[in-house]
């Protein structure tokens, strides 16, 4: 029984030792964006960067915290270049003619619907929401012994 326990515990650490190593690399995926005509790169958020997003906390703006996961894991385009850029080319505009009053109105760029699709991919992919068959389920219930 003891034998069968140190077996049981060697793999779970095997396994626990490769998902952490797994997780340190960003997966990414590519989605078209058909309102853009543009396919586009995202990257999985690390577990700080979800926690960031769900402090955000703006009753102006319910979809900020979306918006900012977005933003934080566009890879191409490159969002935070674009809002510079834009921000850069209209600095001299008066601010109530600029496009960009800070670097996430970057994100008005897609429709709402857009955003909310592809910060549901993010969170896919960043583990946050399950994917199908990879769900946790019950086994069997256990009693207290």
């Amino acid at each position: 029984m003891a034998e069968n326990k140190k077996s049981l515990l060697a793999e779970f650490s095997r396994k626990a030792m490769q998902r952490l190593q797994d997780k340190k690399a960003h997966k990414k995926q590519v989605l078209h964006v058909p309102g853009l005509e543009q396919d586009i790169t995202i990257r999985s958020l690390t577990y700080n960067e979800i926690a960031e997003c769900n402090e955000i906390d703006d009753s102006t703006d319910r979809g900020r915290s979306d918006k900012y996961g977005v933003y934080l894991a566009m890879v191409e385009p490159d969002l935070k270049a674009a809002a510079k850029e834009i921000m850069e080319a209209e600095a001299d505009l008066p601010l109530e003619e600029r496009t960009l009053h800070e670097p996430l109105d970057i994100m008005n760029v897609f429709e709402i619907f857009e955003l909310n699709q592809i910060a549901a991919a993010v969170m896919k992919l960043s583990g946050v929401i399950g994917g199908q068959g990879k769900d946790v389920t019950a086994v069997n219930e256990l009693k207290n012994s």
